[in-house]
Formats: structure tokens, sequence, C-alpha cells
């Protein structure tokens, strides 16, 4: 809010690296005249997403001496400190009465019980007070009797003037220590303004996706809060936001929960934002917006691109998007009969502005056929997971098509099999290697097959292992089924979505996650366990199949992994159920002759480049240096997995036409 430095700033400032700061010091001239250069007239379109009507509340901070101008754009709370302010505010607004501060450093009251009642006494009946705004960032990690002293003074207010409303201010710029104090302020005011401020001079564009985890954080708990718009430049940290950045927040907000929203501010550290007409321009149609005859609407399309789903289990799928579609529409039908409203993608992924979304499909039949629409858009099916006799498919070390050429020809060719799904064993996209655009393209690429076969995937290590891309891109695009957390998980995309499992006809597939670190896998282990003991007691599951990126053993690039090996060879002896495993990460395909009764295959042929064979192993029974996928079928009996040639690259050491099957081998039920 503030009346002083928010706690933000004051960590922000305490931890900012000094090269960091250096160049601010150089550049910072030059940053703001750029930003300066966009802040001139607003845009030709000013356009604010899902808006049918101003947001009850809208709050702005110093302003009381600017009331009128402030009223003209749209605000009808003004921030003032008396009485006689408010009385004198323009029609159609009203006052919002500073109380007095809560401070940090004694865990106290900057005012006196008695000396609000006296000013709270006065106030009573007045219809210019709309309520009292009591606190501005106090610290409940400071003060530990923060949370309770608050809750009693709200509680003064209202026996005081129990038809007025009242606000508390709390700090949401510090990252860890924002999202953990969120929940403790549930009632204790009858609203929380979460003052997010995200467009610093060091981001381009702002940190959208700090506002989703506070709005995430504050949903999950049930909070009642006020969004908060950042207005404001210090010349120091925070920058003006540009026309289109303020937009995107403030399209934010009102996708959210929010019960109304405030602005930060209108004159603060010698800056007025009457002085950024583009700014201004933005929030009167946001606060006023336009009332056009029903004939002149003119409604943009829906968009949805990336679209995949999963299996979440054999009555239910969760579907996720990229694009301003919210909606999707599903039936037994194209009559569809049901809608689900879809939420923000979390993690929220970074590849591109999106944004992303999720939406999760229960109480359908399992093993059948259902027609959706997104966002409006034709008619696609999708299947749920199947009961009986059912065809599969699995690639990895994927990529995109932009830079590879072989990774459209192998989406077309597992389309054209038709899958109920597809396992995509890890190395989904190499954005690490190839950038963002990268991450986007192959979400698009697959969707020749995943708009009506479900997306199974399991994480590989260039997922992870670089600064360049993490988790939360994969994460936040996926809902992995009964999904597991794993030990050592990179704090990008954590926590949770490392593993998961789901059934399929008579076959209980489970993933397993990366080595992060030595506890990865022996963790897995004791939580996989249990899962792989019900399935063998279960009469209607004949086959137990594992999925991950690394090899338990390969004679390829990558050797196998030790302790995977020894962990499914302990499974492989335990259950007997338990007779396949697919993996990725050298970049060939490879069959191994059952160990410990398991039959491993690697099946790294999505389209990445090949890489060379390493050490021959006695216990191959087919190896082949080309590209491919395999096609799995499966019944009661028996599974059948065909390895498919691919298309040619110049390292192959196999001749094969594309749609051929270079190896195959049938693995009966125990």
């Amino acid at each position: 809010m503030p009346r002083h430095l928010p706690l933000g700033a004051r960590i922000l400032l305490a931890v900012a690296a000094a090269g960091a700061i250096g160049a601010l010091a150089v550049g910072g001239d030059t940053l703001r005249a750029a930003y300066d250069a966009q802040q001139g007239a607003a845009p030709a379109s000013v356009r604010i997403a899902g808006t049918k009507k101003a947001p009850r509340y809208r709050y702005i901070f110093f302003s009381d001496k600017a009331a009128a101008k402030v009223a003209s754009y749209g605000w009808n709370l003004i921030d003032v400190d008396s009485k006689e302010l408010a009385d004198g505010l323009p029609k159609g607004t009203r006052g919002l009465i500073w109380i007095g501060d809560y401070d940090n450093v004694h865990c106290s009251w900057e005012q006196s019980d008695a000396a609000i009642t006296k000013k709270i006494k006065g106030m009573v009946g007045d219809p210019k007070v709309a309520g009292y705004v009591f606190s501005d960032e106090p610290d409940p990690f400071a003060c530990r009797t923060a949370i309770a002293q608050h809750k009693s003074r709200s509680a003064l207010i209202h026996s005081l003037d129990p038809a007025k409303f009242d606000v508390v201010v709390i700090d949401t710029n510090s990252g860890k220590a924002t999202l953990d104090q969120i929940p403790m302020w549930v009632g204790v005011a009858d609203y929380t303004g979460l003052n997010t401020y995200p467009c610093y001079y060091w981001t381009h564009p702002c940190d959208y996706a700090w506002i989703d985890k506070v709005i995430a954080v504050a949903d999950k708990a049930k909070l009642s809060y006020w969004g908060g718009a950042q207005a404001t430049d210090d010349g120091k940290e925070w920058r003006w936001p540009t026309p289109a950045e303020e937009q995107h927040m403030l399209n934010q907000w009102a996708a959210s929960k929010q019960s109304g929203y405030l602005t930060f501010a209108w004159k603060w550290a010698g800056k007025t934002l009457s002085s950024r007409p583009g700014l201004l321009a933005v929030f009167k149609r946001f606060n006023k917006p336009p009332r056009v005859r029903a004939s002149t609407i003119v409604v943009k399309a829906a968009t949805a691109s990336e679209i995949h789903y999963t299996f979440l289990s054999r009555t239910s799928v969760a579907f996720d998007w990229a694009g301003n579609a919210r909606t999707i529409r599903y039936g037994r039908t194209s009559a569809y009969r049901a809608k689900v409203n879809a939420r923000r993608a979390s993690p929220a992924p970074f590849s591109s502005r999106g944004p992303f979304w999720e939406a999760k499909l229960t109480a359908l039949t399992p093993g059948a056929t259902y027609h959706y629409s997104i966002g409006g858009q034709r008619d696609h099916t999708f299947v749920t997971a199947p009961i009986g006799s059912f065809r599969f498919d699995v690639e990895a070390d994927v990529g995109d098509s932009g830079n590879a050429k072989r990774v459209g020809p192998t989406q077309a060719a597992i389309a054209s099999d038709k899958p109920a799904f597809v396992l995509v064993p890890g190395d989904l996209t190499y954005g690490n290697d190839n950038g963002q655009a990268a991450v986007d393209r192959h979400f698009k690429d697959v969707m020749v097959w995943s708009r009506s076969a479900a997306y199974m995937p399991a994480w590989g290590n260039h997922e992870w292992d670089t600064p360049a891309d993490d988790l939360r891109n994969y994460k936040g695009r996926f809902a992995i089924p009964h999904a597991h957390g794993s030990p050592g998980a990179p704090s990008k995309g954590c926590c949770g979505e490392d593993w998961g499992w789901f059934d399929a006809g008579p076959v209980r597939f489970i993933s397993y996650p990366e080595p992060y670190t030595d506890a990865t896998l022996p963790g897995w282990r004791t939580a996989a366990d249990p899962i792989m003991a019900a399935a063998q007691a279960d009469p209607k599951i004949k086959f137990i199949v594992t999925f991950g990126h690394r090899p338990a053993y390969s004679s390829g690039f990558h050797a196998g992994e030790e302790t995977l090996a020894s962990i499914l060879d302990t499974f492989g002896d335990r259950y007997s159920k338990y007779v396949l495993n697919f993996n990725g990460h050298s970049h060939d395909y490879e069959r191994f002759r059952p160990i410990h009764h398991v039959v491993h295959i690697t099946g790294a042929g999505g389209g990445s480049d090949l890489e060379p064979w390493g050490r021959k192993d006695t216990r191959t029974a087919y190896r082949a240096m080309h590209l491919e996928h395999l096609r799995g079928t499966v019944s009661p009996k028996e599974i059948r997995i065909q390895a498919i040639c691919g298309p040619s690259t110049p390292d192959d050491n196999t001749v094969c036409r594309p749609g051929d099957v270079i190896d195959s081998v049938t693995i009966p039920a125990p």
C-alpha cells in the first residue's frame, strides 16, 4: 500500500545481486526512457478479457486531493482519513478511512483502541464512509501476536460500526514468506488486500506467474481478497507497466475470485498516474466497461492450442491447453450436455504467455468415446481409459518439428495407429537446448494425436537438469494420475507429480521418476511397492508395466542405471504380473530378453537425433539404430509390442520403410 516502503521491496533490496544493481545504475535512465516511450496514448484495442461489469469495489491509494478526476476514471473508493474528507467526495464515490497502522518493530498499534473508538463513533451511519483500512503490511513472522491482535481490532471495528466493512493489506511481494502467510489471514478482516507489484526494472515483461501463484494460494485458503494492480514508478525498483502489461494484470485479477481490487497509486514517490494517459485508458475501460447495443457487440473467437489430455482414473480425465478459451463442453454426442470451467494451470508454464488452462472431467463412463469442444471450437472426440482389449503407442526423446524435421512424420505415424493413449517416457521437447519456442511447438506437433488419445508422460533429464528449462513447463501442462512427489525434486516445479500410475484394461502402468538425487529411486521403490502388490492381488489386473526415462539396461550411448536395475529386478522376482518396462534416454531401439521376468525395451525414436552404440550386452534380443515408435496391442491373454520403422537418418544401421515392423515380441499373461 504503502504508506512506508513495502516489506517486499525491503527484502528484494536486501537480496539483490550487486551486479544487477550496478546494471540498473548504469542503464536505469535508458530503461526508463524506453518504457516512457511505450506509455503514450492507449493502444488501439484495450480489451479486458472476461469482464462483463466492473468489480464492485474499486479502490485507489493517495487520491483524496484528486477525487473528482479519479472518479471520472471509474474508481469508487477513495483513500481518505477523516469523515470530513469522505463527506466531500464526488457522487458515486465513498471514502475508505485509514485509521492508523500496525508497528512491526514494537508489535503494537500506532493508534490505541480508545483513539480509533472515538474516530469511528463519529462516522457511524455516514453513507459516504464505506469502511476502514486498519493495517498495512503487518508481519506475522516478526510479530507472533499479529494475527490475534488484528482479529481483536477487527472485532472492535465491527462492534462500533457493524454496517461497514474493514480491510487489511498484506505484503505479497516476498516469495515464500508471502505464500506462507496468506492462509494466516483467513477470517481476520472482511477483505484482505493483496498488494502484488510484479513490474520491476529488471523484469520484462512483468512477472505474471507470481500473480497466478498468489491467486492460487489465496483461493485454496478460501481467503476473501482484493487483487492489487500496480500503477507506479519509484525510479529505483518498480517501473511503470505498459498499457498492455496493465491490461494483462487486470485480466488475471478479473479471472480470479477477488471481491474487488485496489490500485497503487494515484500519486507516490513524486510520480502521478495522471501523467500516464495510456494506463488511465486501460483503467477507465476496466472500471467503466462501455455499454453498447447487443447488435454491435463483437465477440472475439476463443482460442485453444497445445490441446492434450491425460487419464486420471478409469472414469476421469484432465484436459490442458493454451489460449483464451476458458470452458470445455463434452458429452457422448456432439450435443455435449455438460460443461466445465477450466482453472489456470499450476505451476504456470513459462514457455509463452499462454495463458494455460486445465479442466478435469469426472463421472465418465470407462472405455467410452466422448465428444468435446473447447471454447466453442469444432468438435473432437476422446476416449476414456479402456476396459477390454486396446492399442497404445510409445515414443521418447521427441523434440519439435522446428528443430528436428523427423518429429512431424513420427507424430503422424502414431496418429494413424489410433491408440487409446501414448506413453512418452521423457525428453519431451528439448526446450533447454532449443529455446522456449520449442516447448510450445512440441505440444502443437503432437495435436495430430493428443486431441483424441491420452498423452501419458514421464519426465526426462532434459525437462529439469539445466537452468534453461524446468519442470514448471511440464507439471503445469499435465495432471499426473495418482500423482506422487519424489525426494530431491528440483525446487522449480516442486512439489508433487514426479510419477504416478493408472489402469487400462487388464494392465497397471506405473511410471518412475528421474534420479534427482541418490534418495529418489529408493523413495520410489518404497512408494511403488504397495501399488504393485495391490495390482498383483487384483484378479482384474493381468499385467504390470513400468515406464520412465532412464534405462535399467542399455547397450546404447547411455548405460543402464544400476540402482534402477536392482529395484526393477526385485519387483520382477516379487510380482509375477510385472513383465514389461519401457524407457528412453539412449537414442536407439533395443529389446532385452526377460531379466528377472521383465522385458526391457528402449524406444527413444520420437524424432531427435540418434546416438552411437555403447558396449554390447549378451542379454540383448534385438537392437536397431533407427528412429521408431512402439505399438502395443493388449488383450487379457497377452501384450504384443511392435517396433514400427520411422523416418530414415544418415546414422541408420537398419534399412526399413516407414511403417514396417522391425521387431516384435509377445508377452503372455503370467
